[in-house]
């Protein structure tokens, strides 16, 4: 805290980095849960610690941590407030202080607080002298903000001497042994697992059941969503006030909106998901050996999943995400848009870095979202994009596809990511695209075999020229592939070329639904050429 703060009223945030990183550090299921579930309120916990820790205590008098946006801002009436929380969800909060030497206690105290909790969780701070204009406040502190988190180093203390026994899976120094299993745990994995004990039962990762591939291996999926667009919202909301007890209101009016809208959302997906599991003939388990929610706070979901449910959801999801508004400015509402990232993995593959690859999944989406060719009224859309990892070892998405997905003759094998959205169904790169294409070829394995499709889908791997005459000699024996699927190869406007069916080939077995799906009038003609 800088000098000249110490007396002033101040302006401040508290942000937790790295939370996927905390949550997913353990290989451990069951510590993943816990860690997920510490998140949603360990900043809360924090502030109320440090509210009674700081020299000397706040009074119960002193500060005001009710969120309603109806409720009184008592700061701006009441001198002797020294302490009014502004907001606090999804690992962030920001208040306002009386002075700046409070604002430096508490950020100390929520810091150690965090230490002793969750011994690795990383948060960054910041504060600007308070003005009359909180969008002109905010703008500053987040400047701030960045530059310090820019300067600042991830710390991961470990706290113990090199012959300190120390924890298998994380490195930490061990404190005693699991009661159920024996294990020795550090103190971040006994918190952890102290709350994954308050969920009640939970499924063992090796429970939960898995859908073979196309390569016979099982594969379980993971998936990462985030909100998009949603720091711009809040600034332009912002800018339409520069009264500070307005914005605030207006501020805490979104948050709120974006917490009751996922919570929705989320629950009618699931509701609809096991609706859809129900209906299937071919079930083998109950739901909760299918489907688990991982993490679930904000505009961030983390879940697990059968492979083959993985698409079901997403369909769901995005199909209750229609005409969902958070907000609105100069009389325009502002919709609800999400990216998603799904990582398909074997039971060989680590629960850790599937996660990573789903993360790095939702980030590959939310990349194309925001390219200006694919803004929807200068906002990113809902995309999604996937990957099927087929061995244990993790690669980064990027080079994974640059050294994997290119073939000799210079062909993308991925048209990933797909773009979620109604008005971008006729493309090439559409979910709707992908899908059709998928009933198409669960049609043409039912009439011809699996083995056929195989060798479809291993010739994209030679010339195009090659390709294109197999096509060909198809269409004379009555299989007209082009008509039933479109064009083998995509050229987009900057000259790349891309394997159009490739991805439909490859993810298939994870959508076996597709059939039960609602038909349009081109998949009917499609089945009318099958036939």
């Amino acid at each position: 805290m800088e000098k000249e703060l110490l007396e002033k009223e101040v302006l401040c945030i508290l942000d937790t980095r790295q939370i996927q990183r905390f949550m997913f550090r353990s290989n451990s299921y069951v510590d993943t849960l816990g860690g997920s579930d510490l998140m949603t309120h360990i900043l809360e916990d924090g502030i109320r610690y440090a509210l009674k820790s700081v020299d000397p205590p706040l009074e119960r008098h002193e500060y005001v941590l009710s969120l309603d946006p109806d409720g009184a801002l008592t700061f701006f009436e009441d001198s002797r407030i020294l302490f009014q929380l502004i907001i606090c969800a999804a690992g962030n909060a920001m208040f306002l202080a009386r002075t700046g030497l409070i604002a430096q206690k508490i950020f100390r105290k929520v810091s150690r607080y965090y230490l002793d909790q969750a011994y690795s969780l990383n948060l960054a701070t910041a504060a600007v002298e308070k003005t009359n204009d909180l969008g002109h406040d905010i703008f500053e502190l987040y400047k701030k903000l960045n530059n310090n988190k820019t300067s600042a180093v991830i710390s991961n203390p470990l706290g113990a001497l090199p012959v300190v026994l120390r924890e298998e899976h994380t490195g930490e120094p061990v404190i005693g042994r699991d009661e159920k299993n024996g294990d020795y745990i550090s103190r971040a994995s006994l918190i952890r697992r102290q709350e994954a004990a308050y969920r009640g039962e939970v499924i063992d990762l090796t429970e939960l059941q898995s859908t073979k591939g196309t390569d016979g291996k099982k594969y379980r999926a993971v998936i990462h969503i985030d909100g998009n667009n949603l720091g711009i919202t809040i600034g332009q909301m912002l800018q339409q006030t520069s009264d500070y007890q307005k914005g605030i209101r207006l501020r805490r009016q979104v948050n709120k909106s974006i917490e009751s809208q996922y919570a929705r959302i989320m629950e009618d997906s699931v509701t609809d998901l096991k609706t859809y599991f129900e209906s299937l003939d071919h079930r083998e388990s109950d739901f909760a050996h299918e489907f688990q929610i991982i993490h679930n706070s904000g505009d961030d979901v983390n879940l697990m999943c059968n492979a083959r449910l993985a698409f079901p959801f997403l369909d769901f999801f995005f199909k209750n995400l229609e005409n969902t508004f958070i907000g609105e400015v100069q009389g325009r509402r502002i919709p609800l848009f999400c990216c998603a990232g799904v990582c398909f993995a074997t039971e060989e593959n680590s629960f850790h870095t599937a996660f990573m690859m789903a993360e790095e999944c939702c980030s590959s989406a939310k990349k194309t979202a925001k390219l200006e060719k694919n803004l929807r009224n200068g906002l990113a859309g809902n995309w999604i994009d996937f990957q099927i990892c087929e061995t244990p070892y993790f690669q980064e998405l990027d080079l994974l596809r640059e050294t994997s997905f290119i073939t000799d003759a210079n062909v993308n094998l991925s048209l990933r990511p797909y773009c979620m959205d109604k008005a971008a169904r006729y493309e090439e790169y559409s979910y709707e695209k992908l899908l059709e294409r998928v009933r198409v070829l669960h049609r043409l394995k039912k009439k011809y075999g699996w083995s056929f499709l195989q060798r479809l889908r291993e010739n994209y791997l030679l010339d195009r020229i090659i390709f294109r005459e197999g096509v060909s000699l198809l269409q004379k024996t009555g299989i007209d592939l082009e008509a039933m699927l479109g064009v083998p190869f995509y050229r987009d406007e900057d000259n790349n070329i891309y394997a159009s069916w490739y991805d439909a080939l490859k993810v298939m077995p994870f959508i076996p639904q597709a059939d039960s799906f609602p038909e349009s009038k081109e998949e009917r003609q499609n089945e009318n050429a099958l036939h």
